[in-house]
């Protein structure tokens, strides 16, 4: 089934790909539509473009469009240009060949230019029925579409002769696509180029700080360098994925919040926050998930830091799995573990941790924290695995949970 996208949404490819049978992704089909113009004038003509290159500025950009339609080795290809919108389905099409792409390509911009706009007064606030797809090719050549940006163009696009549409991202778990819908100060498509930093340095501006296993970071300064000026309250996202499971039984896993003094140890059993005690003062956890289905988070705990008790120094995060001894389960057939912090107010992601550990034996994970250090709160990646699961962890933090 194709998810169908809000601006800012995100949609792992490979993921999605896999729900729907195709286990290796190595190619993505951009398809870009929009309507005839109704009226009068001249026909509108929308020309797809792809511009690629590294958030970390390693390398130079590539710009594919009907003017240059195969770049990086025919990795990605334009294969035509539409000149009026007729027809059903897509307008343009623009195929990537990830396998193909270099390793030191991880963004690619996808975008739409009215030709002529100015000379023809034509605007984007005068397209009908824009929208943005990716799809994959099945083992029987079908296409089977992945995720559609649609619904939040109509109505919202103003004056501009250019539309950013979505970005994709080479990500640790794959290749991600974010669906955008912000119009740019760009009149003919070469001239993306001249705009080419301003897009790099904006979306560089917006990544997440990405911890490995012992990683520590400033929450204020994340926020600062994401462009967040005040940070008041925060989610706590953690997402996994189940592996090819053959048992029968359920796998449901349970994230959890132990608050702690200063001595790491919780005040009471009320500082266990989990699915059956949701909240206490400045914590909220919003429910169990229990099948890991869907794309983005699997359990979300939101936080208000200054609702927190101020002799609370320690909040950690764990994942345990329900029942793992009676089911024969254990982390080894979790994959795509991660735990991240984003601002609510804004959706913007702060700091990411992907889990890559092998935990073939361990039944319980404290995953990251967050601490208190002279006042200022901060992240700390941990990735530890339990072998004895909830109980063990209730042990170690101070709650009787037997």
């Amino acid at each position: 089934m194709s998810v169908s996208l809000q601006k800012n949404g995100r949609v792992n490819l490979s993921k999605e790909s896999a729900n729907s049978g195709i286990t290796e992704l190595h190619d993505v089909h951009v398809g870009l539509g929009w309507d005839i113009n109704k009226r009068g004038g001249h026909a509108y003509d929308l020309d797809a473009w792809a511009l690629a290159g590294s958030r970390n500025g390693i390398t130079g950009t590539s710009l594919c469009y009907f003017g240059d339609k195969k770049i990086l080795s025919a990795a990605i290809h334009h294969l035509g240009d539409n000149l009026t919108g007729e027809g059903c389905g897509d307008d343009e099409t623009i195929d990537i060949h990830l396998d193909m792409l270099p390793m030191e390509i991880d963004i690619v911009f996808i975008g739409v230019t009215i030709y002529k706009a100015a000379s023809r007064h034509q605007r984007f606030s005068d397209v009908d029925n824009a929208f943005i797809r990716l799809y994959v090719n099945d083992m029987y050549n079908q296409q089977v579409e992945i995720c559609k940006y649609a619904d939040q163009f109509v109505g919202n696009l103003g004056d501009e002769y250019t539309m950013l549409f979505g970005i994709l991202t080479r990500e640790p778990a794959g290749w991600v696509f974010r669906a955008v819908g912000e119009g740019l100060d760009v009149d003919e498509i070469p001239g993306v180029r001249n705009i080419q930093n301003l897009l790099f340095e904006k979306e560089k501006n917006k990544m997440a700080v990405s911890l490995s296993k012992g990683g520590k970071v400033s929450l204020a300064k994340a926020a600062a360098d994401a462009g967040v000026a005040t940070l008041k309250n925060i989610g706590v996202g953690l997402g996994w994925d189940i592996k090819r499971y053959d048992g029968g039984a359920d796998f449901d896993l349970d994230a959890s919040v132990f608050m702690q003094n200063a001595e790491k140890k919780v005040r009471s059993d009320a500082d266990f926050i989990f699915y059956n005690n949701k909240t206490a003062n400045g914590v909220e956890h919003t429910g169990d998930n229990r099948t890991g289905e869907g794309d983005g988070d699997d359990e979300l705990i939101k936080i208000t830091l200054d609702q927190i008790d101020p002799d609370v120094n320690y909040l950690s995060f764990t994942v345990t799995i329900d029942q793992a001894a009676e089911r024969g389960q254990n982390f080894g057939m979790v994959e795509n573990a991660y735990i991240r912090v984003f601002d609510m107010d804004t959706g913007t992601e702060l700091i990411r941790y992907d889990l890559s550990e092998d935990y073939s034996t361990q039944t319980a994970l404290v995953v990251g924290e967050l601490y208190k250090n002279n006042g200022e709160w901060k992240f700390n990646a941990i990735g530890s695995g339990y072998d004895d699961g909830l109980l063990g962890l209730c042990r170690q933090f101070g709650i009787n949970a037997e």
